[in-house]
């Protein structure tokens, strides 16, 4: 009897993984708190506190305070590790420990991070782990030497080094937290070397570590000799070709609709010349789906712009990568399906493979499952923030809107595919509200399928049933 209760308390994997995210930010929240983070001791309430820590390590970059003004070096390096461990996951620190101390990593253990990893065996994670740890340190190292250029003449080598090594690895992981002032990179709005290298920083880490895994061995045959230029197309997995193909789309459209739609619009880019107009247009396309830097005001945005980046939001980066959203693969996935159905195909193909039914079944539950959260959330804000104005106006006067509907919207797509681009209103929220974007963060971060297994508990015992089939009437 013992030995069954204790199997049966045994947490699942998707269960230790909240468990894990959740440390991590109670831990961060509690470094956060500490008077010596805090900027002449004044320190933040708990719940923007919980607020900060959940948005750094949930790599969104949602803010209720400025990070630049109220914490200090030892606050901002805090900060900056909590979005170093959301970014790489808190599962890949513990085996990088583990292999330091020269342990060997269970069969269990290598499950946890496949899971955190978002991979599909756990044949080879170890191999995989190290090179992640490799690339990133790689990858920042070099954002942090360009950027270096700029900042270290402006703010000083000691200070300009630290604001290098600060944003190279908020890009990187797609956190968008900067701590240059309160209004992220609009100052470098026109500086070519800021923008590219936080733009390119932000792409790689939305790639995926699948693909830089990929990428890096197609390279290396290249040098090798063992494949021709012309054919390491071929030699790229499909899972590559899907993420690099649907990344350059929506990239290149992403860009193409901000031009024509903010073009003629005085507060964003009116005044600006071509060059400077693509510039603006390419940037907020890359951190549209998952990092939250701004080089242009988005509550100045206009209306079409605004709904339409709620799309790009919610579909975000790549598997297995430092970004949120439903994915791009999860994306493109879903649109071959429709188009392999309305063209009276059976199968699914792509790159001339057959995409297998529960891949497919995975993306749908993938969506599905996304847009009810993010509709009730939207619902939940909604309700919370009309009491708000209830309760703070007299009842002879009419409510007015503080926070438009839209704005709603764009913070829930911002806040689930944790990319964190705001049009203001995330400091006037309320308390109900911040905690409804809380959950966004972590839900948005860890996935809503991990989410769904942690809450819910698979039931391996249960048996397949044929049942007999029935017809029904759809569309």
């Amino acid at each position: 009897m013992m030995m069954e209760k204790t199997k049966k308390s045994k947490l699942t994997v998707p269960q230790t993984l909240v468990l894990g995210v959740l440390g991590s930010i109670l831990i961060g929240a509690i470094l956060l708190k500490l008077p010596m983070s805090n900027c002449n001791g004044k320190s933040i309430s708990v719940i923007d506190t919980l607020f900060t820590a959940t948005s750094a390590v949930c790599v969104t970059g949602l803010n209720t305070i400025v990070p630049a003004q109220q914490f200090t070096t030892f606050g901002k390096v805090v900060l900056m590790c909590l979005i170093e461990v959301g970014g790489i996951g808190f599962m890949s620190f513990i085996a990088l420990i583990l292999m330091i101390m020269k342990r060997k990593i269970s069969f269990s253990e290598r499950i946890l991070i496949k899971e955190s990893l978002n991979q599909n065996n756990e044949k080879g994670i170890i191999k995989l782990i190290k090179k992640v740890f490799i690339y990133i340190g790689i990858i920042e190292i070099i954002g942090a030497i360009i950027l270096s250029i700029r900042f270290i003449p402006e703010y000083g080598a000691k200070t300009g080094i630290f604001y290098s090594i600060f944003h190279s690895i908020s890009a990187v992981c797609n956190a968008g937290f900067d701590i240059i002032g309160n209004s992220s990179l609009i100052k470098y709005q026109y500086d070519g070397l800021v923008s590219i290298t936080i733009m390119f920083l932000i792409i790689i880490g939305g790639l995926g570590y699948t693909v830089w895994s990929d990428l890096v061995d197609t390279i290396k045959k290249i040098f090798k000799s063992k494949i021709k230029i012309t054919k390491a197309c071929s030699e790229l997995s499909t899972h590559t070709k899907i993420v690099l193909t649907t990344t350059l789309i929506l990239i290149i459209s992403g860009a193409m609709f901000t031009f024509f739609l903010e073009k003629d619009n005085v507060q964003i880019m009116k005044s600006d010349n071509v060059a400077q107009k693509i510039l603006k247009s390419s940037f907020y396309s890359v951190t549209l789906r998952t990092a939250g830097f701004e080089t242009i005001d988005s509550t100045e945005l206009t209306t079409a712009t605004k709904f339409i980046s709620l799309i790009y939001m919610f579909i975000g980066g790549s598997s297995g990568s430092t970004a949120g959203g439903v994915k791009t693969t999860t994306f493109a996935i879903i649109i071959l399906m429709v188009i392999s159905y309305l063209k009276g195909q059976e199968n699914t193909v792509v790159y001339k493979r057959t995409i297998p039914q529960k891949v497919l079944k995975r993306a749908i539950v993938i969506v599905s499952v996304s847009i009810f959260i993010v509709i009730a959330s939207i619902m939940g804000l909604a309700i919370t923030e009309d009491l708000r104005a209830e309760q703070q106006l007299p009842s002879s006067e009419m409510i007015e809107r503080e926070i438009e509907f839209l704005d709603i919207f764009y913070e829930v797509f911002s806040a689930f595919g944790t990319v964190g681009l705001t049009t203001g209103i995330t400091t006037k929220l309320s308390k109900l509200g911040k905690v409804i974007i809380m959950l966004l963060m972590f839900i948005g971060r860890l996935g809503p399928i991990t989410i769904s297994y942690a809450v819910l508990k698979k039931h391996n015992t249960q048996k397949n049933i044929n049942y007999p089939e029935s017809d029904l009437l759809v569309g």
